[in-house]
Parts: structure tokens; sequence; C-alpha cells
């Protein structure tokens, strides 16, 4: 056991047995019911109390299998756990099986508090505490802060597709025990984020990355981050999990799958109303500091709507997180050995990769992107970046907390990610090589992500920020444009489309006369929190759209800038490209792509169609809580 570490385990009470009685000879007749003693398990930081009803029983079920509509509004087993330390703590709730329980746990579904329904063999698995159980479930894993409490309300409930003939039910017993194990160590923690410390999921590994890009297993009691000096929280995910890495060691890059960066959660003063109906004629520098201040999700939300008020970042409040895990690089595609093979556009989880020096997963639509992402880390609740996502890794950067200057193109060719223009560009897009804006693979133009050059690509100024967010490839953002019923739209016609369901904006664009309006064979958009919706318009000009903190319309006032014969729009900010959703491309883009020069960058928007473009990659978010 770490010395560091001091582990408590409380085998708290008989959670629930399962009887069966015959009523007549045609069916069966179950009962659940929670039996308890009032325990209560405290040590020098937890105390963990049970709410029961005074005869200290509470029945679940009297009757039969039932739905799962049913089994979610059952009378709960409540517990809380309370935190009486300043520090934070991790524990792990479980459901110990009895060594007497004889019947097929694959039967028993479960719901904690508002949680997603799972049968008990789907929940993830753990040696057992007790010596009395076969065998333990993971219920929940979580960190709390300090002088704080966690209610839980646990249902049991036998799947309503079981009938009285079914053997690995009837005359059965299913009898467990919750146990909490909790560990208090002295783990590291900056004072400056207000309780915003990196949460560690399953699987990430937290590691400090050297200036060369040697990765080393951090030590959690020690400093191995600190915001106030620009220096980044970073994690990574192993290819082989099996593998123990000491407080120190090497991890080596063949066995890295992803890297991540910490984004803590904030809120920032409104420094820009946002509400730009037209073009300016007069577009001055608008760079400044943007002002934030970290805050825990226990903090009163902060709400302002308007120039100099205060709001905390929607990219937070959406998944109820202390912060968010977002990929360090573009996503590549695992195995991939040129641009070309990376081109899939298919949904492949298992093929995600998040390094630097791979090449950038693109060709996909954003339907495949999506679900590619959600199903790549569920547990620690994968998904694409959305809009306001990449709005809160910009504004961070652009805070004292990050490098506050213009983030240096990724200009190298053949979209490959973490690398940096060894020149700032002087012009945009202009299709040569020219001098003011080159691109290419040779090392006097451009450098990789661990060299002096490759850090300005970087969201701190060092090697421990976010990379690839001006050039390499453009990136979709679930962010869409809503069609007039208010509904996300799904592209601009039937060839081109994100591959969900939703209204076309132009059936007749690029020369397609198929007439569809409506895709409706495609993919289901998923739960609202992981879009960012845009109310409908014509017109790519009209940024009072965009939502604060999304970092479109607050980089306002716009105007035209030309390149060659090409005019386009641009904000105030680095003379970044900047092209609203509208009906025909109503797909959000992000960071423009090594061609782009000048026009490129962390405060650059576009706006596309969302179908497979081998411009286009995507990022990884992880929403732990």
């Amino acid at each position: 056991m770490d010395q560091n570490k001091k582990k408590l385990v409380y085998g708290i009470i008989v959670i629930v047995s399962v009887l069966l009685v015959i009523l007549g000879s045609s069916y069966a007749f179950w009962v659940f019911t929670f039996e308890g003693n009032k325990n209560t398990g405290m040590s020098k930081c937890f105390k963990l109390d049970f709410i029961e009803d005074k005869d200290s029983k509470i029945s679940l079920l009297e009757g039969y299998p039932i739905s799962d509509e049913d089994g979610k509004v059952l009378t709960p087993y409540k517990f809380k756990i309370v935190n009486k330390c300043d520090k934070r703590a991790r524990y792990t709730i479980r459901l110990e099986l009895e060594k007497t329980t004889s019947m097929n746990e694959k039967y028993i579904k479960s719901m904690l508090n508002e949680g997603s329904i799972k049968r008990i063999n789907e929940l993830k698995t753990t040696e057992p505490s007790l010596s009395s159980a076969k065998s333990s479930y993971i219920l929940e894993e979580k960190t709390m802060n300090g002088n704080s409490e966690e209610e839980y309300e646990l249902r049991l409930w036998i799947d309503g597709s079981v009938t009285s003939d079914n053997k690995e039910v009837m005359d059965k017993i299913f009898e467990g025990k919750i146990t909490v194990e909790g560990d208090y160590d002295e783990r590291y923690q900056e004072a400056l984020l207000n309780g915003t410390d990196p949460v560690l999921g399953s699987g990430l590994i937290p590691v400090i990355i050297a200036d060369n890009g040697v990765v080393r297993k951090a030590d959690e009691t020690k400093e191995w981050y600190r915001y106030e000096n620009k220096e980044w929280a970073n994690a990574v995910i192993l290819n082989d999990e099996s593998i123990r890495y000491e407080n120190g060691e090497e991890i080596p890059e063949s066995n890295i799958e992803s890297y991540f960066v910490w984004i803590p959660r904030y809120r920032y003063q409104i420094f820009d109303n946002g509400m730009y109906y037209e073009l300016s004629d007069n577009v001055e520098n608008r760079v400044q500091e943007i002002k934030i201040e970290f805050e825990n999700k226990d903090t009163q939300l902060s709400k302002g709507t308007k120039k100099g008020n205060w709001l905390t970042h929607p990219a937070f409040t959406s998944f109820d997180t202390n912060g968010l895990w977002v990929g360090k690089f573009e996503t590549g595609y695992k195995g991939s050995s040129d641009k070309t093979s990376a081109e899939v556009n298919q949904i492949e989880p298992e093929s995600i990769q998040i390094k630097p020096g791979v090449n950038s997963w693109r060709g996909i639509q954003v339907a495949n992107a999506f679900y590619s992402t959600y199903d790549y880390k569920r547990e620690l609740d994968s998904h694409m970046m959305k809009n306001t996502e990449w709005g809160a890794i910009a504004y961070l950067q652009h805070s004292k907390y990050g490098s506050m200057a213009s983030v240096r193109i990724n200009n190298y060719e053949g979209f490959v990610t973490g690398y940096a223009s060894t020149k700032e560009p002087t012009c945009g897009y202009t299709g040569t090589n020219e001098e003011c804006n080159k691109y290419g693979t040779d090392s006097s133009i451009t450098k990789p992500y661990n060299t002096e050059v490759g850090y300005l690509a970087s969201t701190t100024g060092n090697i421990s920020g976010v990379y690839d967010m001006a050039g390499g490839a453009w990136e979709y953002m679930m962010g869409v444009m809503a069609d007039k019923s208010g509904n996300p739209m799904s592209g601009s016609n039937n060839k081109y489309n994100s591959g969900f369901n939703g209204v076309f904006g132009s059936p007749g664009w690029n020369g397609d006369t198929s007439g569809l309006t409506t895709l409706t064979t495609g993919k289901p958009f998923s739960d609202f929190k992981y879009y960012d919706l845009y109310s409908f318009s014509d017109n790519f000009k009209i940024y009072y759209r965009g939502i604060l903190g999304d970092a479109t319309g607050e980089m306002g006032p716009f105007g035209t800038i030309t390149y060659e014969n090409s005019q386009t729009f641009k904000g105030s900010w680095y003379d970044d490209e900047a092209n609203f959703v509208t009906s025909v491309l109503p797909w959000c883009i992000r960071g423009s792509y090594f061609l782009s020069g000048l026009g490129s960058g962390i405060f650059n928007f576009g706006a596309t169609h969302g179908s497979a473009v081998d411009s286009n990659t995507f990022r990884v978010v992880l929403g732990v809580r």
C-alpha cells in the first residue's frame, strides 16, 4: 500500500435480499427489501451516514419483474457520504455480492441517482474488499471537495423480461453489501484553482512532459502543474493499461495512445457583448487580456450577460464538472502511414489516437466523428469538442494563465500534428508557397512541438499546453445552426451533409438537383449537452447569434480582408478569419488549416456543410466528474 495514502473500507449494510414466494402454481412473487441497522462508518475524514425510514427497512418492490420506467420511480435506498476534511477526497462505492448469492446478476437492473440504468454484470468489476463477498461491482468512482457531502439514491429491480420459468432466477438468492473505499492522500493542489484541480478518471495517468518531449509519470503528492506559471496539467491514456509505471518513471511514446490537457473550470469577465449585426468599415485591433477566476462547481454560478459582468463559462456548466480534459493534439487515425490512409469515414473509436507527429484523422462526416469520440472512453464521458469548449481553451490561453499571444500556425504540409511555423505568417492564403505564408515539410519552414519554435504553437507558450489550434487541419465542432423550427440542421443537401438527421439548407447547392430537403436515414442527434445550437440565418455576417464564451461574436467588430483576388471576413483579434454558420453551411469549424497563413488562429471560425472533407478533422474531450 502507498505510504502516502490511507484507505478506509466500510462494510456497511446488507443491501438487498431477493426472496421467492410462490403464489399458487402459475407465477412467482418477488419481494425486494433493504434491511438496515443504521451502521455508520467514520474516520478522520470520512463519515458515512444512512437515511432510512423509521423501521430501518425500505420496501422497493412487492410484485413481479418490472420495466425500466417503473424501476426508475421505485422508492430508493438513500445514503450520504460526508468529507469532513479540508482536502479533497476520492472514494469508490461498490456493490459486493455475498457468496450466498445464487441468482444470475445479469437479470438485476441498477440505477444510482439519476444515472444510466445498467445490469449488475455490466458494471465495472474490482477485487472484493469483504471476505464474505464473491464479487464486487463499482457503482461510482468520484472525487469530492473538502468539507462537502454527496447524497445517493440506489434503485435495484428485476429485469421486466424475466418470466416465472427462468431457472437462473427462480428459487435463487441475491444478497449484497455496500462498501465505500476512500483515500485521503496529500495530493498536490494549487490554491489558485479554488478546488478545480485535475480529476483523474479511470485510465488517465498524470504526467510531466519535459521540454524535449520525454514523458514521466507524475507524483500526485508533489507539484506537477502550476497554472500561475502557465504550466497546465497533462495526462495520458496508455495503449497497454496493464503496465504500471512508478512515479518519475519514463513512459515510452510507444505505449502512449492519447495525450490530454486539463482546462480548469472558471468564470470570465465579459469583454465584448458580441452584438454585431453587420460588417464594420473600421476593424481596429481589440486584442486584450481576458480576465478569469477559477471557481469550482459548488460555487454559485455567475450569470452575467453584458460587458463587465462575470460569467461562469458555459463549457463547464453543460457537464457540471470542475474542468475538462481536452485532446492535446488534433485526433489522429491509429495505424495510418500517410495523409491518405488517415481519411476514413467510419465510426471507429478504437482507431483514435491523440499524439504528436501523426496524421490527423480526416475525411469523416461529423456524425461519424461524434460517435467515434462518444464511444472512445464512455466511462470518462468522452465526446467530440463543442464550439463553447474551443472557446474555453481560447479564453484561458488569452488570460494571464496562458501565452496571451498569437498561437503559431501548424504549417506542416500533409496534416501532421504538433508542428509550428518558424515564422509568423504576414499574409493569408495565396495558393503559392510565398515568403509571407510558407508551408511545407522542410525543417527550415516548420518545427515539431518539442522545440523552442514548437512551443509557440502551444496555448501556454511552453510544452504543457494545447497544440494544433491554428492551422494543421480545420476542426469540426459540435456546433450547428438550427432550422426554422429550432432543430439542428443536417447540412447543405443530400450529398454534402453531416450524416445526422435534419433539414438541408440548400438542396440545389453545388449542382445537386435531387430536390431532397431532409435527411431521415442518418444518425440521431445525441443529448443536447453534447452540441451547441445557433439560431437560424441566411447571412454569414449575423454574428450576434454567437454564444457568450464560444470565441465567435465576442471577437468583433468584423470587417473584410482580401488575399490576392479572394475576399473574406475577419475579426478584431489577430486578423483571424470569421465566417458564421448559415442555412447553406450550418456546421462550425475552427482554427483553419496549414495553407491559411495569417487568417488561421485560435480565434478563427468558419462554416461548412458537415460532410467528409479531406482537410477537416475533430478533437476529443473528456467530461470527467
